[in-house]
């Protein structure tokens, strides 16, 4: 993995440094604002990714971040990473137009003055799918606001992944294992430290949050089996290994003193869980 990074350590991080992260944050919320209407049927994942590039490096002078958790950077075949019906992220750009009725999410990855931001959410295109779909994607999202309601100091991670692994298969879908489809910690590198899948891992035991400690929540879930696998092209997309639905939201959330504070919140956006 890149930046020789100890996976198995995570840093505390300053005030200041939260509030440069919050900086980064803001901007990656931004894009994807500023994205969404332009995801729409007809439209091109190239076209897509050309706009996020225009946005992040011109409007907002920020740098494209498209490192994976495995050390492999993608940034010179896409500024962002594509979820798109059976692939789950790290999707290649390409001329296909989107379809009414396709799950579609763009993961902005970006750095301002060194500090990381990361955050990803899901579209239906023209507001039209089958039922499973759009049940995948509110359970995607409500897996994400789960996990951001129990992160607080002295909160396991083991028993937070538990929780949102145990609501995800309530609905019988499927937790996503993937290479480099798990969380992470993250601050001046995008993984500087723990890597977090959010099911139950060998990974998470032991470890227990602290006020200071920075972590995205990013439940990767599917319709299918739950096991994926990594293509190899360019951007190395993951895709379910039956062809099944995936879907992911994600937040990056710095531990406070009695909970967390998301620090990548878009324009009215309620992360409130709803447990039904």
């Amino acid at each position: 993995m890149g930046h020789g990074v100890d996976y198995d350590t995570i840093s505390i991080k300053s005030p200041e440094d939260v509030a440069k992260l919050r900086v980064a944050g803001s901007i990656a919320a931004k894009v994807l604002e500023e994205i969404s209407s332009h995801v729409r049927p007809g439209v091109t994942t190239n076209e897509i990714n050309a706009i996020a590039h225009s946005l992040i490096v011109d409007k907002y002078g920020a740098e494209i971040d498209r490192e994976d958790l495995s050390g492999y950077d993608a940034s010179q075949y896409a500024s962002i990473s594509i979820a798109h019906n059976d692939v789950a992220f790290s999707g290649e750009p390409t001329d296909a137009p989107l379809r009414i009725g396709d799950l579609f999410g763009v993961d902005v990855s970006l750095k301002k003055d060194g500090w990381c931001g990361d955050t990803q959410r899901m579209w239906i295109v023209g507001d039209e799918t089958s039922s499973e779909a759009r049940l995948l994607n509110a359970v995607g999202y409500q897996a994400m606001c789960l996990g951001i309601s129990l992160v607080q100091p002295g909160a396991k991670i083991q028993d937070i992944a538990e929780r949102v692994q145990t609501y995800v298969e309530s609905f019988g879908f499927s937790m996503l294992r993937v290479p480099s489809g798990t969380g992470h910690s993250t601050g001046q590198v995008h993984a500087d430290g723990w890597l977090i899948p959010y099911y139950k891992d060998p990974r998470n035991e032991g470890r227990v949050l602290e006020k200071g400690m920075v972590i995205t929540v990013e439940p990767f879930i599917c319709a299918g089996s739950g096991e994926g696998k990594r293509l190899d092209t360019p951007t190395r997309p993951a895709v379910t290994a039956d062809g099944s639905l995936a879907v992911y939201w994600e937040h990056v959330v710095a531990v406070t003193d009695n909970g967390c504070e998301v620090l990548d919140l878009r324009k009215g956006e309620d992360v409130t869980f709803h447990s039904r």
